[in-house]
């Protein structure tokens, strides 16, 4: 397959009732719309800015190239109402990532069949967003339809029960998978690391996840829903160019 260029997926997501104000990194980025990664073949750092987006089959990356790349599309297009669709356009660009050749076995088998499916299923609320933001006029912002902060918590709500039924029907896969997303939240692996330095994107998301992790004794925990609302909220300042 052939790619024209383009860009890199998790949903992890931020506060609607109970946010709290979260300092953000100095990175010097302008408000963020998804030309600082590309998703290539290998899944490689652009150097450049990204203007045109590449075509994708649904296998390609198990689906997170090419659901990075549509919610890039709907950052472009309704960034100036939510920067919903940039948070879940970057979060699904790093499990792309972490699906890159030389860093994939950073999760198990098991690990990435659930982070497909989850990604996967999240996309209606991404759809039902979309909806609501193409009705044109206030209606959708007059509901509280297009908060950002809203919709980041209702996506972790169905994260959290599906991280729960996962326990509860294959323990030591659940296991597995919090050891797994935890080491790419806290990481040590040196390809991953070097590749976050290569990107000033993902190097100031880095440095805000450097501000979650003291706030919480060193290290993040994925199976705790707050802590990854708190995420959420370091991505929303960086989209909405908010951290400089």
């Amino acid at each position: 397959m052939t790619f024209r260029s383009g860009f890199l997926v998790l949903a992890v997501v931020v506060s609607a009732c109970g946010s709290r104000e979260v300092e953000t990194p100095e990175m010097g980025l302008p408000a963020w719309d998804g030309v600082h990664i590309v998703c290539s073949e290998d899944v490689s750092f652009a150097g450049d800015a990204v203007t045109t987006l590449p075509e994708f089959t649904e296998d390609d990356r198990l689906g997170f190239c090419a659901r990075s790349m549509r919610y890039i599309e709907l950052h472009r297009e309704f960034g100036s109402k939510t920067s919903y669709f940039g948070v879940v356009a970057a979060t699904t660009a790093s499990l792309a990532a972490t699906y890159a050749p030389l860093v994939r076995k950073a999760y198990s088998d098991s690990t990435w069949t659930f982070m497909a499916d989850m990604n996967r299923e999240l996309e209606a609320h991404v759809n039902e967003v979309a909806q609501k933001a193409g009705q044109g006029g206030l209606s959708g912002i007059l509901r509280g339809g297009l908060d950002t902060g809203a919709n980041v918590r209702a996506e972790q709500e169905k994260v959290q029960t599906k991280l729960e039924a996962f326990a509860a029907s294959d323990p030591e896969g659940y296991a597995q998978l919090i050891e797994d997303v935890n080491g790419t939240f806290n990481p040590t692996n040196r390809l991953l690391i070097a590749a976050i330095n290569r990107n000033p994107f993902f190097k100031a998301y880095e440095a805000g996840l450097a501000q979650v992790r003291a706030r919480h004794g060193g290290a993040i925990d994925f199976a705790d829903i707050e802590q990854r609302v708190e995420i959420g909220a370091v991505l929303q300042a960086l989209i909405e160019g908010t951290g400089r």
